[in-house]
């Protein structure tokens, strides 16, 4: 039996860094590497319409900096220091400059240009990739033809049948992990569930159904995808793996009213513990705030309710004046934000107090983590809420919506705050500013009390989902 880790959406990923799912299939990845189970890692291959090996020169410098050292080499022993994924971080005691400082110099919306440009690059090489390919399918006859006679006198043109459905080498009785963002990658469920048709045991993550019963707060061509993925997943699956109690409701839920029954369904707690390397001082940030600032860490996203944040430092604004904080958010901007960011440009009361900015190093994040008067996460609608347990993992008060899932990473060491309601977050902005006493006892009792998860018993929990799955196709065989 082979275990094949599907890491088809990363082999796109043109980011500096690592987000929410991506980061969690590395994390996971890792953890079955540290549990000395490591899983060859593959891809879907939409011109040959089957799963093949990865060549690990197909992932961005950003994915294989956080991979364990056999991925990459390719052996099946744990990385080496020799082969430690984080590059070693800047002097604390010196500021870091470079050539692009020097050109745009280091304010938020340099950083914010500069990020843009890398998105490009990193856009245009995969633009190129794409073209490439289908220049050679297109051109070189490469996929399967169709001949139609034609009729007398038409000028009717072969036209090229989409590649066949093919096992590839993954064999019956194998195993494939699929818990990545595969949703936009066209006929990856379709090829999915046609190994498991094959033999193959498919076991694949659904974080979140929220582009399916939230439509109006993704678009429309994201509702259709995760509607067609999940639809898949969740009646071609020999198991189903999600990370919280919310996520399982909902996701039976769905099951009950689109009348089909529920797969197997197994919940992971996902892993928060945080790289050694974040013990040491962090280098300065390129954006340093002048004032004490909270931290917000989220994709800037509808649902994410920056709206929340940006009403509250409004009434802050008003009430204080020159003594306002200041607010870091960092995070990539998704859909449907503009006028909200256009809002908080334009707005004079507030706008030098609330700074955007992404394409943020993890060093750097650790910085504002390490400065911050606390993090705020506002979210109304969560699978989980990563950057909470983050938070309490740094040992720093986390001022965290109530919504959802959230309370399931801790009960009682955020101070929560319902995310409809601007004044309740108001007050607990202004307690930590005026209490540091109140704080610090917050802090303390985080740091005793919270213990983080790591990936290597996330990875355990995968693993053992797995075993439950074959002993289910064993006695479904027998029977």
């Amino acid at each position: 039996m082979t275990i094949w880790y599907d890491v088809s959406d990363l082999t796109t990923w043109t980011l500096p860094h690592l987000t929410g799912i991506q980061r969690t299939t590395v994390g996971i990845f890792n953890g079955l590497v540290a549990a000395c189970v490591t899983p060859r890692l593959a891809r879907f291959d939409a011109d040959r319409g089957c799963f093949v090996p990865l060549d690990p020169a197909e992932l961005s410098p950003a994915v294989v900096a956080h991979l364990t050292g056999s991925a990459v080499t390719g052996g099946s022993r744990p990385a080496s220091p020799a082969q430690t994924t984080t590059p070693p971080a800047a002097s604390p005691r010196r500021r870091r400059w470079d050539g692009r400082e020097f050109l745009f110099g280091t304010s938020p919306a340099a950083t914010e240009l500069r990020t843009a440009f890398r998105e490009l690059k990193g856009s245009t090489r995969h633009l190129r990739k794409k073209l490439t390919r289908w220049m050679r399918v297109r051109f070189r006859g490469t996929t399967t033809m169709r001949v139609i006679a034609p009729r007398a006198g038409s000028r009717t043109v072969p036209r090229p049948l989409p590649a066949p459905i093919t096992g590839g080498p993954l064999l019956p009785g194998d195993v494939l992990l699929s818990l990545g963002a595969s949703w936009p990658i066209p006929g990856h469920a379709e090829a999915t569930a046609a190994l498991r048709e094959r033999g193959v045991m498919v076991l694949r993550m659904i974080y979140d159904l929220i582009p399916v019963i939230k439509p109006q707060w993704v678009d429309e061509q994201t509702v259709r995808q995760v509607t067609h993925w999940a639809r898949n997943v969740l009646t071609a699956s020999d198991h189903v793996l999600t990370i919280s109690e919310f996520s399982k409701g909902e996701i039976t839920a769905y099951c009950e009213e689109s009348r089909f029954p529920p797969p197997p369904l197994s919940i992971v707690r996902l892993g928060d513990e945080l790289d050694s390397s974040r013990d040491e001082m962090p280098p300065l940030p390129r954006f340093t705030p002048r004032r004490p600032f909270f931290l917000c860490v989220s994709t800037l996203d509808v649902r994410k309710n920056h709206r929340l944040l940006y009403d509250a430092w409004q009434v802050l604004s008003a009430r204080h004046g020159e003594a306002c904080p200041d607010l870091v958010c960092v995070g990539v901007r998704h859909v449907y934000v503009n006028d909200l960011l256009r809002e908080i440009r334009q707005d004079r009361a507030v706008n030098a107090r609330v700074h955007m900015l992404h394409g943020i190093e993890d060093a750097e994040l650790a910085w504002y983590y390490r400065h911050c008067a606390a993090t705020i996460y506002p979210s109304r609608y969560e699978g989980w809420g990563l950057p909470v347990a983050e938070s309490l993992g740094h040992g720093r008060l986390c001022l965290a919506s109530s919504a959802t899932s959230i309370v399931e990473i801790s009960r009682d060491l955020p101070e929560f705050f319902d995310p409809l309601e601007p004044h309740r977050l108001v007050s607990l902005v202004e307690k930590t500013l005026a209490e540091p006493a109140w704080v610090r006892s917050r802090e303390t009792e985080i740091r005793r009390r919270f213990v983080p998860t790591s990936w290597t018993y996330t990875a355990r929990q995968v693993l053992a989902a797995v075993e439950v799955a074959r002993r289910t196709n064993r006695t479904r065989q027998a029977a």
